[in-house]
This record gives structure tokens, sequence and C-alpha cells, in this order.
């Protein structure tokens, strides 16, 4: 699975809030999916090129072909954290920083393209995935934990949000 919610913000993640979604092309579970840039058709599985503004959530069902086809989607919200699978080996030099969504293999979905440079500087828009920390091994392994960046989620009142 390449992102799997771990905390979402003290409520119950046993049985997190899901939207039932239409979908087009391949998804998977745990996949994020974005809104089709197209129109009218739902949501579409997420790519390298998915951004801020059109990214939406982590689809929890397997489907393939037109848009006629519902999906179960956690859609991302302030507070959530996520788990996720790295196309490299996940370091503390990675922590802090933005990284983008990258395609390790077609039948795998998507993975956090990390790497040891922000993407916030010319390419902010790609930057969707915030890394707080390391999970599993100190450095060499392991995965990222962080929270979605996207624009659709507004700033709580009365706190501090370090993107």
């Amino acid at each position: 699975m390449a992102f799997r919610l771990v905390s979402s913000g003290g409520l119950d993640i046993g049985s997190p809030a899901v939207v039932n979604m239409r979908a087009s092309g391949v998804v998977r579970p745990g996949m994020v999916v974005e809104f089709s840039r197209t129109g009218g058709v739902g949501v579409v599985p997420g790519t390298s090129s998915s951004t801020t503004t059109n990214i939406f959530g982590v689809c929890q069902d397997y489907a393939q072909g037109a848009s006629d086809v519902l999906v179960r989607v956690v859609p991302f919200a302030p507070g959530q954290i996520w788990e996720a699978d790295c196309a490299n080996s996940a370091t503390t030099a990675q922590v802090g920083l933005r990284h983008a969504l990258t395609a390790v293999a077609a039948s795998e979905g998507l993975f956090v393209h990390n790497t040891g440079t922000d993407l916030g500087a010319g390419n902010a828009h790609t930057a969707i995935f915030k890394a707080l920390a390391l999970t599993g091994a100190t450095t060499g392994s392991g995965k990222l934990l962080g929270i979605f960046r996207t624009q659709e989620s507004p700033t709580p009142v009365n706190s501090t949000v370090f993107l």
C-alpha cells in the first residue's frame, strides 16, 4: 500500500470518513487520486504531475475503466498524518522537505519521490507531500510520515503550520 492514514487529528482512523467518487482509469487501494483535469469524470489516478490544487485523497478500492465506477476515497483534510512508501531509501535528510509523487512501476501505483532537495522553490505546485518523520529504520529504508499539502485545506484557526 503506497499511502496509509496513521493519524486523523484526534478523530477515529479505524473507520475514516470516505466519500464515493466516480473514477476513471485504473485506481488501487492506497493510491493518491486527483480531480480529473478534463472535468465531469470525478477522480483519476494521481501522477508525478499532480499538484496541490488537484489532489483529492487516497483511494480505498480497485477499479478500472470508465467513469461509471464508484470508489471510496478518504479525502485529504487538515490534521491528517499519512505514512508513505518511498521511491528511494528514506533518510533523515528528507524530513522537513516537500516532495512530489512518482511511479516506481505502473502496476504499483505512486510513491513519494523522496530526495534531499526541497521542491518548494520552483516546483511548489507539485511538492504535495511534506515529510515530518521517518518510520522503520533510522536511515536507508523505512517510510516517511507526513502531510499532504492541498490548496483546498484551510489552515485551522489558532494553529501554526509549517508548509
